[in-house]
């Protein structure tokens, strides 16, 4: 007696093929996703360069500013000793403006600190050793007001919106291939078999086919796929959510931009006007007092007042360009394709 039997086992999990394209297309987006916080990072350290480098550029004007009223007040003490000799004057008033000289002096020290300060902190972020030798321009840069487009492209253009975004979608296909890891799966048994008498009628019997198929749903983990799916589900509500978050941040951003953008602009209007007045009226005491028509308080109160404008309108347009920085950093602008500084243009900001 003479047999022989062959067997074949076929296994077919069901979205087998498509979880693995999930599990592709996740980790694909994952690596986006870190390239995205990358740019960033990259655009956020280019925006604290040029806000560094503006806030260096205003200290170092700061400085100027001291110098110019400590200049002034010496003019005031020559001005004093001039009338005293005409016998027109005494010496308490030089007292008083000796006095104010010394004041601005003890100033012009601490901005001098703060200039050293500036200087070390730009150079951190450029990668340096903090010397406090990178000398920085002394004129305020010209810094553009970034071009503000519709809110679809706003949200193409934001590294940190497309990070989100590719979070959202990761987590998505998170969640769909762990419900495929519960479909079931399929296995089909074919056996051939034949029995002859003889070795030599094997091949002219008939053989005998049986195809069993079976179906299996994975069990044993099923509670343990199951409770993975439900946490998957979980972290894509909360990548949504945190989607959201980032949309309105960043129309927050701009929007608060925008704001102070104008709100500046206004104080700059004024405060240029305000320091044309205070500069006429410091002339006009100054002549004044050197016909004995007015008195040295007069004329101190003008000097300070004429140089405490100028630095409050310093400090605007200071504002001014760190605003418009972070407007540039809040639309998208990239440190790769974008440039916000223009210091060819420096003469329409002096």
């Amino acid at each position: 007696m003479a047999s022989f039997a062959v067997r074949s086992d076929v296994s077919w999990e069901l979205g087998l093929w498509q979880r693995l394209a999930d599990q592709h297309d996740a980790a694909s987006l994952e690596v986006r996703d870190k390239s995205d916080d990358y740019a960033l990072a990259r655009n956020a350290l280019a925006a604290r360069v040029l806000r560094n480098w503006v806030d260096l550029a205003a200290k170092k004007q700061a400085v100027a500013i001291e110098h110019k009223r400590i200049r002034a007040l010496v003019n005031t003490e020559e001005i004093i000793l001039e009338r005293y000799n005409f016998g027109i004057g005494n010496l308490e008033d030089l007292d008083a403006a000796r006095t104010k000289s010394e004041a601005a002096r003890e100033v012009l020290a601490s901005r001098e600190i703060e200039v050293g300060k500036a200087r070390r902190a730009l150079e951190i972020l450029l990668g340096r050793y903090p010397s406090g030798a990178i000398s920085g321009d002394t004129d305020l840069p010209a810094v553009t007001t970034p071009v503000v487009a519709l809110p679809s492209e706003l949200l193409a253009d934001r590294a940190d919106i497309r990070a989100a975004w590719n979070r959202v979608r990761t987590s998505d296909l998170t969640v769909a291939a762990a419900n495929k890891a519960m479909l079931p799966s399929f296995k089909i048994t074919a056996d051939i078999s034949n029995t002859s008498k003889t070795i030599s009628d094997l091949a002219s019997g008939v053989a005998i086919w049986n195809l069993v198929g079976s179906l299996s749903q994975p069990i044993f983990m099923g509670g343990k796929l199951k409770d993975t799916a439900v946490v998957r589900s979980e972290e894509s509500k909360a990548a949504w959510e945190d989607y959201r978050k980032v949309v309105l941040n960043a129309m927050s951003e701009v929007e608060n931009s925008l704001a102070a953008e104008k709100g500046l602009e206004r104080r700059k209007e004024h405060l240029a006007k305000s320091l044309k007045h205070a500069r006429q009226s410091r002339l006009d005491y100054e002549q004044r007092y050197r016909e004995g028509l007015s008195d040295i308080i007069n004329l101190l109160s003008a000097e300070e007042t004429e140089l405490n404008t100028e630095v409050s309108l310093l400090q605007v347009r200071s504002l001014q360009l760190d605003n418009r920085i972070q407007l540039a950093l809040a639309i998208g602008l990239s440190a790769d394709k974008n440039h916000v500084l223009n210091n060819e243009n420096n003469s329409t900001e002096k």
